[in-house]
């Protein structure tokens, strides 16, 4: 398949885009680019996607602190909207909340247990995010 290895090659070379060292199933990631956060609200913390069949409680301990959330959000990397739908993860458990950044563009945000998130943002894009490297006590450990 010299075609799938030129276009991942391609890929992986474009500018700021990485992906998981050694690894097939991790999404290519790129620099978010966010400028610098002036404040972060916590509006859901240990919630429940109504999607999900399984009892709310499984979600009560995914709480993130502001600290965390933060971090992840300096921290995690963009993916492409395609690859957070199929390759990433899902949780039912998730934190939600509004963020602010210094160039006075606001947003919400979302957190997933397994360190997928979102970023809507209210110039209108939106960002998809992944930090497998992110620690928090309420991530699962990171399998090695």
């Amino acid at each position: 398949m010299v075609g799938a290895s030129l276009l991942f090659a391609l890929l992986a070379s474009a500018p700021g885009a990485t992906a998981a060292a050694g690894s097939d199933t991790e999404p290519a990631m790129r620099n978010a680019q966010l400028p610098r956060i002036t404040a972060v609200t916590i509006v859901e913390s240990g919630a429940t996607s109504p999607a999900s069949k399984e009892p709310a409680e499984q979600c009560a301990g995914f709480k993130l602190s502001n600290k965390e959330i933060r971090q992840y959000l300096g921290k995690a990397g963009e993916v492409a909207e395609h690859d957070y739908l199929h390759m990433l993860d899902w949780s039912p458990c998730y934190a939600s909340g509004e963020v602010s950044f210094k160039n006075g563009v606001k947003g919400t945000w979302q957190i997933q247990q397994y360190r997928a998130g979102s970023l809507k943002l209210n110039n209108g894009r939106t960002v998809y995010l992944y930090c497998p490297k992110c620690k928090a006590k309420a991530f699962p450990p990171v399998e090695k």
